[in-house]
């Protein structure tokens, strides 16, 4: 029976082994982060932070890509919703800073930079703002109502702008950019808030 045991531990010890050559690059990775979180003093909270932050970032900043390949206004995207997640978990200034460099390189990625990133880039860091002011003065938690407030106040501070010093086009584009745009976020809040709330423990 001892004899046995010892084949099975072997057996299993070699397989981890080998599971570990094989993906050497993210074992070492891991154990790298670790001793430098142990090091600097940083939290697995801390780490998780970071890491969710990274992938919201990721997301939000090739949201956009699809304005390569055709003009239109960039009415489906996920800044909106990164901005308003980010904000409520982690804070207005790492909020502020997550809607105003998710803009910016956004719109480097899809490389169709134009004259309205100066209106589009200040409104993202706004949201941060009102996203705060809600959490933290109205002590709304819902990330989904959340959502629907930062849509609102998204199309309050950049639509009357387009619209009142555009041309007929511009004007158009607005009123078409402005419906897509609530429309797309909509669903956006109604798939994502549940599963990121409940595997961010937010709420």
């Amino acid at each position: 029976m001892r004899a046995k045991l010892k084949t099975w531990l072997g057996k299993d010890i070699n397989k981890l082994w080998a599971l570990i050559l094989v993906k050497k690059q993210y074992f070492f990775f891991s154990v790298i982060a670790l001793i430098l979180a142990y090091v600097f003093g940083l939290s697995v909270e801390l780490l998780e932070g970071m890491a969710v932050i990274s992938v919201l970032f990721f997301l939000a900043s090739i949201s956009i890509i699809y304005k390569r390949y055709f003009r239109a206004p960039p009415a489906f995207e996920l800044m909106t919703f990164g901005t308003v997640v980010v904000t409520a978990k982690y804070g207005l200034i790492v909020g502020m800073f997550f809607g105003a460099l998710s803009q910016i390189v956004a719109e480097i990625v899809s490389g169709a930079i134009d004259a309205q990133i100066v209106i589009f880039v200040p409104a993202r860091t706004m949201l941060a703002v009102w996203t705060s002011i809600a959490v933290n003065i109205f002590v709304i938690k819902d990330v989904f109502i959340l959502g629907m407030i930062a849509i609102a106040a998204y199309n309050l501070m950049v639509q009357p702008i387009s619209f009142i010093m555009g041309d007929a086009q511009l004007k158009a584009k607005t009123i078409y950019y402005t419906i897509v745009y609530t429309i797309a976020n909509f669903f956006v809040f109604s798939i994502l808030s549940g599963p990121v709330s409940t595997l961010l423990r937010m709420g």
